[in-house]
């Protein structure tokens, strides 16, 4: 099975806060937020700058249902993202995926944390070595560095609540401000 659509769209996460940004490692292909967790947080609407990038800009805004639509200004081309936002525990969480309808990619659920404290905004994606340790319960395909999961929503979902409030589950941390 080729993986190159889905590669693409991981490579579409680059762009998120410029060259020296983090970039998800884990993506599931079923959606971790359900409608019935799904919370909107008004503190983070509106802009944001990238921290050390003021090239690059985040838009925030709420959808139609309830979750956020997020523009990333910056590069060439504007990305597009949906989000749900759920917690677990207290730990506040984003289910993102590109929101293009481009028939050639798979449009994995990548999980990202959340920070927000006043005018900051920091984030870090789900994925660190220690988390791919716990994924063993998880049907995943391992390629180049990328961890796709393959798993039911709810099984995914059961190992983000038993996993994803550990600090040492995510990432690079990207702190944003707010414009």
């Amino acid at each position: 099975m080729k993986l190159t659509p889905l590669l693409l769209a991981l490579a579409a996460f680059l762009v998120l806060t410029g060259c020296d940004t983090p970039t998800p490692v884990l993506l599931s292909l079923e959606p971790v937020a359900t409608a019935q967790d799904t919370k909107v947080n008004a503190a983070l609407l509106g802009a944001w700058e990238a921290a050390g990038d003021k090239d690059t800009l985040c838009i925030i805004r709420k959808d139609d249902r309830s979750g956020y639509q997020i523009t990333v200004l910056g590069g060439t081309t504007p990305l597009g993202f949906q989000a749900q936002l759920f917690r677990v525990g207290d730990v506040e969480l984003l289910d993102l995926t590109p929101s293009d309808d481009n028939d050639f990619r798979i449009p994995g659920h990548a999980i990202a944390r959340l920070w927000l404290n006043g005018g900051a905004l920091r984030w870090a994606f789900l994925d660190s070595d220690w988390l791919k340790q716990q994924t063993t319960a998880l049907a995943i395909h391992d390629a180049d560095g990328k961890m796709v999961l393959f798993s039911p929503s709810a099984a995914v979902r059961a190992f983000i609540a038993a996993n994803g409030a550990s600090d040492k589950a995510y990432g690079k941390v990207a702190t944003w401000q707010r414009m």
